[in-house]
């Protein structure tokens, strides 16, 4: 007969329940307005970073911290749409931006890419944060092309700089938002449509680490798939309603993101849903995103049961090892690249 357990000494325990600390650091304008979305949405278990060479549009950001980069070089107002501005800013705050990365196990690096401070400075900041041995995943929102070849230039090259300091690079194209919409879609709404994607994986992969699982996923093996090296990509999508067909059309034709990921190797896949969520609706939506995997993939998965998410249904799914494809944007970015020629030697 088993005894009674009349005392438990947690202290050993104790010293190594502690959260992984994720960091989501949003630099240059669109940065910081990704942030402001993220507030809005009350992340829980995270810290985040604004960092702007314009102090007025700091100004309005929401973060836990934010900080005017090179103050001494800008005054406040802006590296004027110049990416060696940007660089240089954040190297002349090395020292406080390293300060404010040390401590991070997961860092988001987060920018538009096309203007002077997010161009410049994301390469500069992944770099430094990379080299505390943190996980760093970039996440590079692409201009339009009608915002003008130069712009669409510098934006690429500035997207291989920050592909050289990160884990994973998140890329997102503004120009898929064509894909999405007709040409009567108001500006302001399709701009929000893509901040809320942004938003919405940002949020639903670092929940993945801080919040507790029903069938868990811990820090480690979100590391392990990120750094199985390859191409990766990221799916994502919602639905208001318990029917896993919605949300797969959700997760699966969203052209911001694509669903190629055939033959990919490495794959977390996570799910959070009420607690009334079927365990065959599970079933159907696994088998149905894991069918294009290799069939000897590493498929780690989880779920998060909520009570207050009520019929919401999310899923965000990070795909790495995936073969080269004639569809991916990262090749489609690369040929972009070539064809356009370099414009940025200063930023390498």
């Amino acid at each position: 007969m088993m005894e009674r357990l009349e005392s438990f000494d947690s202290s050993d325990l104790m010293e190594f329940i502690t959260a992984p600390q994720v960091k989501l650091v949003g630099t240059g304008g669109a940065g910081n307005n990704i942030l402001n979305r993220l507030f809005s949405r009350r992340v829980k278990g995270v810290e985040t970073i604004a960092l702007n060479t314009d102090a007025n549009h700091l100004n309005q950001c929401k973060a836990h911290v934010r900080k005017v980069l090179g103050a001494k070089v800008t005054k406040g107002r802006g590296a004027g749409g110049d990416p060696y501005i940007g660089k240089r800013c954040a190297e002349d705050d090395e020292e406080d931006i390293r300060s404010k990365l040390s401590d991070g196990d997961i860092i988001f690096v987060i920018a538009g890419m096309g203007g002077g401070t997010g161009t410049g400075s994301a390469p500069v900041i992944a770099k430094y944060a990379k080299e505390t041995d943190a996980v760093v995943v970039g996440v590079a929102i692409l201009p339009f092309r009608e915002e003008g070849l130069s712009r669409r230039k510098v934006a690429l090259e500035g997207l291989a700089e920050l592909k050289k300091n990160c884990d994973c690079v998140i890329e997102l194209d503004n120009e898929k938002l064509n894909e999405l919409t007709d040409g009567d879609y108001p500006i302001q709404k399709a701009f929000s449509v893509m901040s809320d994607l942004v938003s919405g994986i940002v949020q639903s992969l670092s929940e993945v680490v801080t919040e507790p699982s029903m069938i868990n996923v811990d820090f480690a093996d979100l590391k392990k798939i990120i750094e199985a090296g390859g191409t990766a990509k990221v799916l994502y999508g919602e639905s208001d309603g318990s029917d896993p067909g919605s949300v797969l059309d959700s997760v699966l034709g969203n052209p911001l993101l694509g669903n190629n990921y055939k033959g990919a190797e490495a794959v977390l896949l996570h799910i959070a849903a009420g607690s009334e969520f079927a365990m065959s609706d599970c079933h159907e939506v696994l088998s149905a995103l894991k069918y294009d995997l290799a069939e000897d993939a590493n498929l780690i998965w989880g779920l998060r049961t909520d009570d207050s998410m009520s019929t919401k249904v999310k899923v965000v799914m990070l795909v790495s090892a995936i073969p080269d494809s004639e569809h991916d944007l990262s090749t489609d970015v690369d040929k972009e690249l070539n064809s356009l020629g370099s414009s940025l030697p200063m930023i390498n």
